[in-house]
């Protein structure tokens, strides 16, 4: 096989022809195979052809190229254009959401005032209903103006409808009457009154300023110290319920009962409790013995009394029992 120089195949397929012979005979190029002991051949090929060819498949590349360049252009300019219109629209969501919130909350105050407007016609209705309410309770007021003086007096034609007539004026009054017992008995009850010891025990300090027993100086006691020994019984002075029992600095061991009305009881120093928090206990029973715990210089029941946040002189209460 004899092919051309390397020079003559690449001025064939991209110099220029010498001559008009030159180029007709360089358009083509022919190959020759020859083999021993078989006849020659020959092989040519187009170089127009080919360059054709070359010149189509270099343009299909191209074109390629470009198709590819501008879909991933497209594709990365649809890439940003989507976030944006992601971004877009969380923006609007948000102001849609802030616009959703600020609707809600001025319908909550339209709600409100439209509240607060019927109760201020609620009590508009009821001031004139109670003016209303008073003249039918005491309708007397207006129809006994003008009574004289004398007292119609009982006797037999008159006296089913008189008897009648006081036993309502009777139980009316039993009606008022009776709130207002329940109430003073469900005070007295409350109101802790009593020794907290039994046996008339002996007071060891008062109320108020006093020597302190610990030093030097004095000092305000807000309660009353009992003489007692160490396991006497201590006894609850009112209706109530536990508040604590447990330690309490300066008091040792101690208990404390909540009574109605603002009441409080404390009981200090002590060496066993009978009770627990939560318990409810009644005037006289016994919630703890007596001890020597604490800031103590020797056995005895501290017993302070508190109405609200401010302590009170047991003595009245004491007294007041007896």
């Amino acid at each position: 096989m004899r092919l051309p120089k390397r020079p003559a195949l690449f001025s064939a397929l991209f110099g220029k022809p010498e001559n008009t012979r030159t180029a007709a005979l360089s358009r083509h190029l022919e190959i020759l195979i020859t083999r021993p002991g078989h006849p020659a051949h020959s092989l040519r090929i187009d170089l127009d052809v080919m360059w054709r060819v070359v010149r189509w498949v270099g343009a299909a590349i191209g074109l390629w190229l470009a198709i590819t360049l501008y879909m991933t252009w497209a594709q990365v300019s649809n890439s940003n254009s989507q976030q944006r219109a992601e971004r877009l629209a969380a923006q609007a969501a948000a102001a849609q959401s802030a616009n959703a919130r600020l609707q809600a909350e001025n319908g909550a105050m339209a709600d409100n005032l439209l509240t607060l407007k019927s109760r201020v016609e609620s009590l508009a209705t009821t001031l004139h209903g109670f003016v209303q309410k008073r003249a039918q309770q005491f309708p007397v007021e207006e129809k006994n103006k003008n009574q004289g003086g004398l007292a119609e007096p009982l006797n037999l034609a008159n006296a089913p409808a008189m008897l009648h007539a006081e036993s309502d004026v009777i139980a009316a009054r039993l009606n008022l009457l009776l709130p207002q017992a329940r109430h003073l008995a469900a005070l007295e009850a409350a109101r802790p009154m009593g020794e907290p010891v039994a046996g008339n025990a002996a007071i060891t300090s008062d109320y108020g300023l006093r020597s302190n027993p610990m030093g030097h100086g004095l000092e305000f006691h807000n309660g009353i110290d009992f003489g007692v020994n160490i396991g006497t019984p201590v006894h609850a002075t009112a209706d109530g319920v536990v508040e604590s029992a447990g330690w309490k600095a300066g008091y040792g061991n101690c208990v404390v009962i909540d009574h109605p009305f603002g009441y409080r009881s404390l009981f200090g120093h002590l060496s066993k409790f009978l009770v627990k928090p939560g318990d409810k206990v009644a005037r006289g029973q016994p919630i703890a013995l007596s001890g020597n715990t604490g800031r103590s210089t020797g056995p005895h029941l501290h017993y302070t009394l508190f109405y609200g946040d401010k302590t009170l002189d047991p003595a009245t209460y004491l007294l007041a029992q007896k």
